[in-house]
């Protein structure tokens, strides 16, 4: 179906290449394999595997140089069975077929689409490495733009699809990249702004109408200043619909100007730091697997969770642990809501030490494969154990306290969460983008207050902190520990079971319990969602829970790390 690529003549090329293949295999052994045992053969003593794809008829061999009981595999090498290199193009198809035997709702035009996104991630991927040669990160703004390679249980992490290279090269934050805003003018009658407080208006409109009304020159008070990506500020202005709305001088279009703005690992939010503050912008680009639109839905989540959580003093017990509010969010109020989702914005200031302070992603990353993660050089004199409880601390025990007590719950992935060190240990643990809280419908007062998007059972919501802090944050960022200091995961998994059942016996915390209790927790099947293009409803796969008393069965982990 599909060609091999030829040999790759660049280092940078090699490696993003080889890095593709990893995440795809990953990807798909964690959502495939885990009920096919026969499917992939793995040898105790030498560590080498083989996995059969039985559509193609094709087997792939290799060996693994650290086996994740989490799925996080690292590999030394991997080929086809006659000793032909592994394309990560190959690879794609042959995962394909596989998926094809099984699945007749996959269509022509889902592989095509896969195909292209794949490859674009793989270019991107490459560009990044060229130009990566040190990629330090010393303060916020470094870490935010120091994700080469992305989230590891992706098929395309970097893919960008709807840029051009040169675009690439402008706006992507691997790149260290910096630029302008551009600015429209848009008329009272149709400008929308809804704000937690009055102080944040206030402190926006002093922020950006004033400065930027100066700079552009521009003093007409029938309008209110917007602020808008580049790449979204050329794009919407070839719509027709907006250039109606232009004829009628609802909106005008005033340029770029302001102060210089960088893009962090979202692509689409962007760091100001005159103003020390994020804005989260619309941008029509495919970054991974979606359209980065702000929709009304997601900003009423947005803005409904920060009143929520304002309103219920989140955190206030837990003087190291901190929520990034987003404050306001503005927009033109368009008759088409599609339209107006192009335009949207939403504000949040960065109350943080910038100098001390790292998005989590970044330093459980590896700036070069095989290579030690960022965490690991800072960490290399300090007792990691140590480290680690206290980073448990202030990250996982507050985010189950407050769920049990007030039902909230955080996204508190890898790349939506920072933290502050203080004489190189853990100071401050911050959760961002208030798009992804969830509220137990049972913690709510009354069954009125408990409608609209943010609220949920009680098993939708521990889901959702059972991924995304269970299994995407904790278990990547113990994997890389383990990883690096050359211990098993299930080493740093103990700790934190000790520490749960310490804060089970001191609250009887339902949560802790059922973290404790459940055999299994559920990952995202990002490889299928992207596949079959159901992104916005994924599926889930089971993943064991290694603290879990009767899984003691990762044979394969315990006799990888006894035999080095």
């Amino acid at each position: 179906m599909f060609i091999k690529e030829s040999a790759l003549q660049s280092h940078h090329e090699k490696q993003a290449a080889i890095y593709s293949c990893k995440v795809l295999l990953n990807c798909y052994l964690r959502e495939c394999c885990e009920n096919q045992r026969k499917l992939l053969k793995v040898n105790r003593q030498d560590h080498t595997f083989s996995l059969h794809f039985q559509a193609s008829h094709e087997t792939i061999i290799g060996k693994f140089t650290f086996y994740s009981p989490n799925g996080e595999h690292e590999y030394a090498y991997f080929s086809l069975q006659n000793g032909q290199a592994l394309s990560f193009t190959f690879l794609a198809s042959l995962i394909v077929q596989e998926y094809l035997q099984h699945n007749k709702a996959i269509t022509h035009d889902h592989v095509q689409d896969f195909i292209v996104r794949v490859e674009n991630s793989y270019r991107n991927m490459a560009v990044f490495l060229k130009h990566a040669t040190s990629n330090f990160i010393n303060d916020y703004l470094s870490s935010e733009q120091s994700l080469i390679y992305g989230h590891p249980f992706h098929p395309y992490p970097k893919n960008t699809v709807g840029f051009t290279s040169r675009e690439v090269a402008t706006y992507c934050p691997e790149l260290r990249t910096s630029f302008p805003l551009c600015y429209i003018a848009v008329r009272y009658d149709i400008f929308q702004e809804t704000w937690v407080t009055e102080s944040a208006a206030h402190e926006f409109l002093q922020k950006f109408e004033y400065d930027v009304r100066q700079q552009l020159e521009f003093d007409d008070d029938n309008y209110r200043i917007l602020p808008m990506h580049p790449w979204q500020y050329a794009y919407v202005q070839t719509l027709e619909a907006v250039q109606e709305y232009e004829r009628q001088q609802k909106i005008r279009f005033l340029g770029s100007s302001g102060p210089i703005c960088y893009p962090t690992s979202s692509v689409r939010t962007v760091y100001i730091p005159q103003f020390k503050c994020n804005l989260k912008l619309s941008l029509s680009i495919q970054i991974t697997n979606m359209l980065r639109i702000n929709s009304q839905e997601q900003m009423t989540r947005t803005l409904d969770a920060a009143h929520y959580l304002s309103a219920h003093d989140c955190f206030i017990e837990e003087q190291s642990t901190k929520v990034l509010y987003e404050t306001g969010v503005c927009t033109c109020r368009f008759e088409e809501e599609a339209l107006t989702a192009l335009f949207t914005m939403a504000y949040r200031p960065m109350v943080l030490d910038e100098k001390s302070t790292y998005v989590v992603a970044s330093l459980v990353e590896a700036p070069i494969q095989g290579k030690p993660c960022r965490l690991y050089e800072w960490l290399k004199g300090q007792n990691v154990e140590q480290w680690f409880r206290q980073y448990i601390t202030i990250s996982l025990l507050p985010i189950v306290r407050l769920a049990d007590k007030k039902g909230i719950h955080f996204e508190a992935h890898l790349q939506n969460t920072l933290i502050t060190l203080r004489e190189g240990k853990p100071h401050i643990f911050w959760i961002r983008d208030l798009e992804g809280v969830s509220i137990e419908q049972e913690k709510v007062y009354t069954q009125r207050q408990a409608q609209g998007p943010l609220f949920y059972e009680k098993k939708q919501a521990w889901s959702r902190t059972k991924y995304y802090f269970m299994v995407n944050h904790l278990g990547s960022f113990i994997h890389a520990l383990a990883r690096d200091f050359q211990l098993s995961e299930a080493h740093f998994w103990q700790i934190v079971r000790e520490m749960l059942l310490e804060e089970w016996e001191q609250t009887q915390n339902e949560l802790v319990a059922h973290l404790l209790t459940t055999s299994v927790f559920y990952a995202k099947k990002n490889l299928y969602s992207c596949l079959i293009g159901k992104s916005e409803t994924p599926e889930y796969v089971a993943v064991k829970n290694a603290m879990y008393k009767g899984n003691e069965m990762y044979e394969i982990d315990d006799s990888f790390h006894a035999s080095k």
